[in-house]
C-alpha cells in the first residue's frame, strides 16, 4: 500500500548579521532598551519583549517572542530536514516458513517454506517494495538479517548464532536507496529461514551498528528497525524480551539515541510492545498473520516511513560568509499552515526532550530539536514552518512540571 508522500518541513532561517563594532545586537524590551541596558525610553535595533524586560529566560511567565524584524540586518536560507536513516535487523528463523494465512498455530523452528505463502514471502515482498518505492528513495537504509549459522533447531547457550559479535557487520551497509536498492534486493531474494531466534544478541548488534553510524554521521538521525515473528528463542536464559526491551532502552538513552522500531508477523507477539515503547516508539507494529498480512505489512513500514521523515530534528545551515553562530542569540517560532506564529522557547538546561515542550540544541550544537508539544504540532501540521532567529537574546521557558 502506497502513502501520501511526505511534505519536508523547512527552516526558514533569519540569520543577524554583524553590523560593525558599534551597533549593538541584544537590545532589550521593557519599556524600550538601547544597548545592553535594561532601560530607555524608545527602543531602537533588536527588540526581545520577555514581559518583564529581562535579557533571557522567562522567570515572569510571559511567553516571550521575538519579531522576525528586529534584526540589525538579515538575510534568510532554507535548512534542511535531517537525513533519516534506517537500519533494518530482519529475521529469517525457520519459523518464517509458516503458512500465511496462518489458521493453526505454526512454531517450527526448520523444515520446509510452506507451498504457498509463507511469512518469508511476504515480509519479503514487503520489503522490496519498501525498497523500490520512488517515495522512499531520501532515505538511507542498511540490513542485516539473523539468525548466523549454528543456531540449532533446540537452541543452545552458545554458538556464533548467540554472539552478538555475528551480527556487527551488516549484509547491506547504510546509504542512500538510490545505491543501495540493488543490493538490498539482492540479499533479500538469497535468504532461505532457518534456525531460531537470538533476539537479544541480534538487537544489540543492531543498536550498536546503527550508533557507530550516527557518530559517523552527527547530522543524520538513525533508527533500527527490528522485524521479528517470534519471541526470544534459544541463547540461553538472557534472551528474554525483558531483556531485549533493555537493550532498545540503552539506545533510546543514548548519544545520539536511537530509538527502535519494532515490526512483529506472526500471532501472540503484544509483548513485542515492551521494546517499542523502551525503544522510544512507543508500540511495535503486529501483523495478524490470519489476515491480510502483505497489506498489514505496506501500511507498518509506510507509517514507519512517515514517522521517522515527519521528525522533529532540524539541521542548522551554516550562517552567511563571516558569520558564526552564537548560542545563547537563537530563538525559534512556529508558523502554522494558517500563517498563526507562536513563539517556541527553548526548553531549561538538563531538561529531557521526552519532558519537555520547547527546542533544544543536540549535543553537536548542528541541529536544533523539538520536544512535547511543539514536536507533536508539527507533526500534525504539514503546511507548518519552524523560523529559527538569529540575534537575540535566547528566550527560556520554564521548567516541565
Amino acid at each position: 500500500m502506497r502513502s501520501g508522500q511526505v511534505a519536508p518541513i523547512f527552516f526558514g532561517i533569519f540569520i543577524a548579521l554583524a553590523c560593525g563594532s558599534n551597533v549593538d545586537e541584544s537590545k532589550v524590551g521593557g519599556t524600550g532598551a538601547t544597548g545592553n541596558t535594561n532601560s530607555g525610553t524608545a527602543a531602537t535595533g533588536n527588540i526581545l519583549n520577555t514581559g518583564n524586560g529581562s535579557t533571557t529566560g522567562n522567570p515572569g511567565g510571559g511567553a516571550g517572542s521575538v519579531d522576525p524584524n528586529s534584526a540589525c540586518a538579515q538575510s534568510s536560507a532554507d535548512g534542511q530536514p535531517t537525513q533519516v536513516d534506517l537500519y533494518f535487523m530482519v529475521d529469517i528463523t525457520g519459523s518464517m516458513n509458516c503458512p500465511v494465512p496462518e489458521t493453526t498455530r505454526c512454531e517450527m523452528a526448520n523444515g520446509p517454506p510452506a507451498s504457498g505463502e509463507s511469512r518469508w514471502t511476504v515480509v519479503s515482498a514487503a520489503l522490496k517494495s519498501f525498497v523500490a518505492d520512488p517515495q522512499n528513495q531520501t532515505l538511507g537504509v542498511g540490513l542485516r538479517f539473523f539468525p548466523v549459522g549454528g543456531n540449532s533447531p533446540g537452541g543452545g547457550n552458545g554458538g556464533a548464532a548467540c554472539n552478538a559479535n555475528s551480527y556487527a557487520m551488516p549484509n547491506v551497509e547504510i546509504g542512500p536507496l538510490s545505491t543501495t536498492a540493488q543490493p538490498l534486493t539482492t540479499a533479500i531474494s538469497a535468504q532461505m529461514p532457518n534456525g531460531t531466534t537470538p533476539t537479544v544478541p541480534s538487537l544489540t548488534a543492531a543498536i550498536d551498528h546503527a550508533t557507530a553510524w550516527a557518530k559517523a554521521h552527527p547530522t543524520h538521525r538513525v533508527a533500527v528497525v527490528y522485524a521479528t515473528d517470534g519471541q526470544p528463542n534459544g541463547c540461553g536464559a538472557t534472551n528474554t524480551v525483558e531483556q531485549a526491551a533493555a537493550v532498545a532502552l540503552r539506545g533510546a538513552l543514548g548519544t545520539p539515541a536511537i530509538p527502535t522500531y519494532v515490526l512483529g508477523v506472526g500471532p501472540d507477539l503484544a509483548n513485542l510492545n515492551s521494546i517499542a515503547a523502551n525503544g522510544g516508539t512507543k508500540t511495535a507494529f503486529l501483523v495478524d498473520t490470519t489476515q491480510n498480512a502483505a497489506s498489514q505489512l505496506s501500511a507498518a513500514l509506510a507509517s514507519i516511513r512517515s514517522t521517522t521523515a515527519l521528525d522533529c530534528s532540524y539541521t542548522i545551515p551554516a550562517p552567511p560568509t563571516g558569520q558564526t553562530l552564537v548560542e545563547g542569540k537563537v530563538n525559534v517560532s512556529y508558523t502554522t499552515g494558517a500563517g498563526t506564529v507562536t513563539p517556541v522557547l527553548q526548553d531549561p538546561p538538563n531538561t529531557p526532550c521526552a519532558s519537555g515542550s520547547g527546542w533544544q540544541y543536540s549535543a553537536d550544537k548542528t541541529t536544533i530539536n523539538l520536544c512535547g508539544k511543539a514536536c507533536d504540532d508539527v507533526k500534525a501540521d504539514k503546511g507548518g514552518k519552524i523560523q529559527v532567529l538569529f540575534g537575540c537574546d535566547t528566550v527560556v521557558g520554564n521548567p516541565p512540571k
